[in-house]
């Protein structure tokens, strides 16, 4: 199939189609193949680029304020309203594709996000004045308003192949792509920042992700796969063609089928205890992430390499994608606790390894190893919570838990950098810690409420 298809594969159901994805008589591929099976090459590209003017907003907000007033507090302010904008916004996006379509909430988001950029821009040409009403309330809206491309992509594998007869296996792989491209964007986000600004101009960085919003978030809108999300398709579960009516052939790669557990459990209203330890776990994982950002920054400096702490964190991002993506191969008994735990588990000792090091080198490569854990968790909440969650609720709760990452990771940005500021990055080590440890209880916490779940009288009946 050519990459510039405009459409969904021959093989695959059309548009709004009630009929089956699968067919007997011509067996989906499995692994990576049945991901470019089902949608295309080309959506690889608009998807990557539609999530990118995310990952670009909260350091391009903070690099042009510095830039324009040359008060860095006062960038770390609006950087971190506009944190909260995202973490506010999300749910609310996710809600709003729930109930009138991907398309039309992502094309709305687009409008409003660039008219918010604009308003940023203006509004900080007065930042020698401080953090005015304008300014804040620019920052706020930007972020509230942000296109949620990473969240509602997600949102289409699980709709593809999560529903009844679903293949566990593809939507794996699924889940641990779009966990290494998430990571990827945000490493690659703030390289692009500041590459843009040093060759441009502080404010080059917004203007691009400006632009990156017209041309790819309404390409990725109007993708055929957004059919996937339609809220008639959710409604009409499980006999439309988003979630797949029938079982996936067995066949290289397919993996299991989803459990009858998850899928009865989608059939019916959010179970909100649930989705609620999903979110604290995210919320770890993104403190994890801000303050070992932070940390890596420190250390950098500490050490008479300043400038490289971002370099020095991205390796992080290395292990954590290729970690993810293995997940759908690992044995399907390995259930989403057990894997969390396990990797949780192995986080808390390997971050503990951080105080070691003396160099910048050793630090990276002490950050590869802490990647191995923390993307296999990504992927199994991601996983747990679509198994878990009304096929009608997944854009709110799928957004809910990438909120729950960037608000983690604001968290982690503020109290590493106050630790930081006193005691050095050895300090700031003290919130990867604790947050190594939450992810671990959060998980214990989940095993044994699902446990409990599994033993209730209305499972068992």
């Amino acid at each position: 199939m050519a990459s510039s298809a405009p459409a969904l594969p021959p093989r695959g159901p059309a548009p709004g189609s009630q009929e089956p994805a699968d067919s007997p008589s011509a067996p989906e591929p499995g692994g990576f193949a049945a991901l470019t099976h089902a949608v295309g090459r080309a959506y690889f590209v608009v998807s990557g680029l539609a999530r990118l003017p995310l990952s670009m907003l909260v350091i391009g907000a903070l690099t042009y304020t510095v830039g324009v007033s040359g008060d860095v507090a006062l960038g770390g302010a609006v950087a971190a309203v506009t944190g909260i904008g995202v973490a506010l916004g999300a749910p609310l996006s996710g809600a709003a594709s729930d109930r009138w379509g991907q398309r039309v909430t992502l094309l709305t988001s687009a409008v409003l996000y660039a008219a918010a950029l604009v308003w940023l821009l203006l509004a900080g040409r007065g930042a020698n004045d401080g953090l005015t009403p304008a300014f804040a309330l620019a920052a706020l809206l930007a972020g509230v308003v942000v296109p949620q491309a990473g969240p509602m992509t997600r949102v289409r594998w699980l709709r593809r192949w999560g529903g009844h007869g679903g293949r566990i296996g593809a939507l794996e792989t699924a889940q641990g792509y779009e966990s290494t491209v998430d990571e990827l964007g945000f490493v690659l986000g703030p390289a692009v920042v500041g590459v843009v600004a040093a060759l441009i101009g502080p404010a080059a960085p917004l203007v691009a992700a400006l632009a990156l919003t017209a041309i790819s978030v309404p390409w990725f809108a109007l993708h055929p796969t957004a059919a996937y999300a339609s809220p008639h398709a959710a409604h009409g579960e499980p006999a439309s063609s988003d979630t797949g009516s029938r079982p996936g052939p067995a066949g290289p790669g397919a993996g299991p089928s989803v459990p009858d557990a998850a899928r009865s459990s989608r059939a019916g209203s959010v179970a909100w205890g649930l989705v609620g330890l999903l979110l604290l776990g995210m919320l770890s994982i993104g403190t994890s992430f801000g303050s070992l950002a932070t940390v890596s920054t420190a250390f950098a400096d500490e050490t008479g390499h300043p400038g490289t702490g971002g370099l020095i964190y991205s390796t992080l991002g290395l292990t954590s994608g290729l970690a993810a993506l293995s997940v759908s191969r690992w044995p399907a008994r390995w259930g989403v606790q057990r894997r969390w735990i396990a990797c949780a588990a192995l986080l808390v000792p390997v971050t503990a390894l951080l105080w070691l090091p003396n160099e910048p080198w050793q630090l990276a490569l002490a950050l590869l190893l802490l990647g191995a854990p923390i993307g296999p968790v990504l992927v199994t909440v991601f996983t747990a919570a679509g198994a878990r969650t009304p096929s009608h609720r997944l854009g709110l709760v799928m957004t809910l838990l990438s909120a729950g990452i960037t608000l983690g990771t604001s968290v982690g940005n503020w109290l590493g950098g106050e630790l930081a500021r006193s005691g050095g990055h050895t300090a700031a080590l003290w919130v990867s810690l604790g947050a190594a440890v939450a992810l671990l209880l959060v998980g214990l916490v989940f095993a044994a409420a699902e446990r409990a779940r599994m033993a209730s009288p209305e499972h068992t009946a």
